[in-house]
């Protein structure tokens, strides 16, 4: 494997990490955000998926939308297409809830929900990319 293209899925993986450490700060806090976890969640989620598609050597489209990401890797990993609806519920998070004039207004359960996703995205795909550089 190509040692610029393995550093290159690393730091894919390590920008999702700093969006779970930004949720993870934000959901100890007094006052949580929950807008603000949800965007992280998305963003984290899209990383990953980003990094897998990078590995398979996959031109990674400048898209935010989660279930066209998924498309492209469940190629890779089928068991994540089980969780196609959940990342439909996400991508919104991206866009709707970084601007005032939104009606997106998710609520804690829903951050809490968002942040569970994406540690098992995290979870799957990083496992996925070890396994397989490994080979």
């Amino acid at each position: 494997m190509n040692k610029n293209k393995l550093a290159l899925v690393h730091k894919w993986f390590e920008k999702a990490n700093n969006d779970l450490k930004n949720i993870k700060n934000n959901l100890s806090a007094k006052d949580i955000p929950a807008d603000t976890v949800c965007f992280h969640a998305q963003q984290a989620i899209e990383k990953c998926l980003k990094a897998v598609l990078v590995y398979h050597d996959r031109e990674v489209a400048k898209t935010h939308d989660l279930v066209k990401l998924l498309s492209e890797v469940k190629i890779f990993i089928p068991g994540l297409a089980k969780e196609e609806e959940g990342l439909e519920r996400i991508t919104e998070y991206a866009v709707e809830t970084r601007y005032p004039d939104s009606f997106l207004d998710p609520s804690l359960k829903e951050a809490e929900y968002s942040y569970k996703l994406a540690l098992k995205i995290k979870k799957i795909t990083t496992t996925a990319v070890l396994r397989t550089s490994k080979k």
